[in-house]
Formats: C-alpha cells, sequence, structure tokens
C-alpha cells in the first residue's frame, strides 16, 4: 500500500486495481491522493471499505459498493447515519489456530490484552491471571495461556453507542468462545448482548469495583455448576457462528454484491 504522499507509486498502482475488487481497511482510503483514489475507483469492479474499529468519518470523494460492519453495533450505526448505503456484516473472528481447551479441574480467569483496554480494579488484579500479550498477534505461549484459561475477562468502560463514531468487534469473546471458556464481560462493551443474550450469567451491568468484585465472586461458587456448564451452550453458539466457514460464507456474499 503506497503511503500517503507517494503519488508515484500511488499512479503506477492504479493498474493492479483494474478490475478488482478493492476492499480498504479502517481508513487506509485516506493516504490516497484524491485523483488516484478516483482513478482506482474507474478501473476497479468495485470498492468496500471495512471500518473494524476505526471512526465512521469523513467518509471518501468516491462511490463506495458495500460498507462493512465487524459488529452490530457499527452496523446499527451505519445504517442510522448512512441509510441509503450497503451495508453488509462480516463478522471479526478468534484467531483461527486457537484450539478447544478450558480444562474444568478450577476457576482459571485471565485477561488476555492490553492493560489500558481493560478496566480492572488495582485490588482485584491478583484475583485476574495476565500473561504478558500486546493484543496483536498472540504467540504459542499466549494462546497456550488462552487454551487453559476457562473464564476470560473482557471487563472496559464504554461510551454509550450513540456518543461514538466507533465500534469494536467482540473479539475476545470469539477467542474465548473457540477454547469454548466462559467470558466475563459488562453489557456496554458492543456486542456483548448480541451474542450472549441478556441472561447470561456473567455479563455485568457496569464497571463498578463492587460489581466486578461480586462477579468474580459469583464465577468462584457457580464454577462447575448447572449455572456454569448450561451457560456454556451461548459460548458454543458464539464458537459456530465465527468459525472460519461462516466468516468466509459471509465474505463470499459481500464480494457478489459488489460484483453482480
Amino acid at each position: 500500500m503506497p503511503r500517503e504522499g507517494q503519488l508515484r507509486k500511488q499512479r503506477l498502482m492504479t493498474d493492479e486495481m483494474r478490475d478488482a475488487v478493492v476492499i480498504f481497511l479502517k481508513r487506509a482510503w485516506k493516504v490516497i491522493d484524491p485523483g488516484h483514489l478516483a482513478a482506482w475507483r474507474g478501473v476497479s469492479r468495485g470498492m468496500a471499505i471495512d471500518y473494524v474499529d476505526a471512526r465512521t468519518t469523513p467518509q471518501p470523494s468516491v462511490e463506495i459498493d458495500v460498507h462493512i460492519a465487524a459488529s452490530g453495533a457499527l452496523e446499527r450505526h451505519l445504517s442510522a447515519h448512512h441509510p441509503s448505503a450497503r451495508i453488509i456484516r462480516l463478522d471479526h473472528h478468534a484467531d483461527p489456530l486457537l484450539t478447544r481447551g478450558a480444562p474444568q479441574d478450577r476457576l482459571r480467569l485471565a485477561y488476555f490484552g492490553r492493560a489500558d483496554n481493560r478496566t480492572l480494579p488495582q485490588n482485584l488484579e491478583n484475583r485476574v491471571m495476565t500473561p504478558a500479550y500486546d493484543g496483536l498477534s498472540p504467540d504459542s505461549d499466549v494462546r497456550e495461556a488462552m487454551r487453559h484459561a476457562n473464564l476470560h475477562y473482557a471487563v472496559r468502560e464504554m461510551e454509550a453507542e450513540t456518543d461514538r463514531l466507533s465500534f469494536k468487534p467482540f473479539t475476545k469473546g470469539f477467542n474465548a468462545a473457540a477454547v469454548g471458556a466462559h467470558v466475563l464481560v459488562n453489557r456496554q462493551v458492543d456486542d456483548a448482548m448480541d451474542w450472549l443474550g441478556p441472561d447470561y450469567p456473567f455479563l455485568i451491568d457496569d464497571c463498578r469495583p463492587d460489581t466486578i468484585a461480586a462477579a468474580i465472586d459469583k464465577a468462584e461458587t457457580s464454577y462447575g455448576s448447572a449455572e456454569w456448564t448450561d451457560a456454556l451452550a451461548a459460548i458454543e453458539t458464539v464458537r459456530k457462528a465465527v468459525r472460519p466457514k461462516a466468516i468466509t460464507a459471509q465474505l463470499e456474499k459481500i464480494l457478489d454484491q459488489i460484483v453482480s
């Protein structure tokens, strides 16, 4: 991808776009000179933007055939603010190298991601295992730690959907589902209730320290119970919904919409 200001490379890349379907990730289109972006649009079969978790404004000056929503929260936002746009869902997914694990001998609560992307009171940090992980592609040690945690921590302060222009896919939930683990998450996290349902036992109402502490206590006491086991049905539903075959089918639908 040519960088901003590399006009000659952008011009030469026009030939690479001929008869291609171009899908920009996040805000990649912003680095392209408007004239060259128009040229790419003119020779390509179609263009789409997969915003993932980037801000959704402003829009490019060329026609976009499909606006891709990586989350239900983003899909709702795009539908409300761009009613004439063609919006199609393309769910995020777990790391495809993750396999079933989640041993059931005792509660193992862990957080996988950057520390600034979680809400965890300092006095509760000793109750949540936190392997070193930058939130990008996990190495084999992190994947193994994910497999051995049967409750993944995903509590995070969030602004209301109506107050934001960026939305995150439910990736931590997908990773938990991939290994057969539960996820501890607050209702405000994008798509948490969409995927888990309002009655999922490890959804919490807010991020107050006493709420989080009570949720961890509940997980410890309910571990291995019928409630714990029964709720794994919701996790299995998530796992199947974002398996590679399902994501591929979503992408095929997008391509069909562009080229038809």
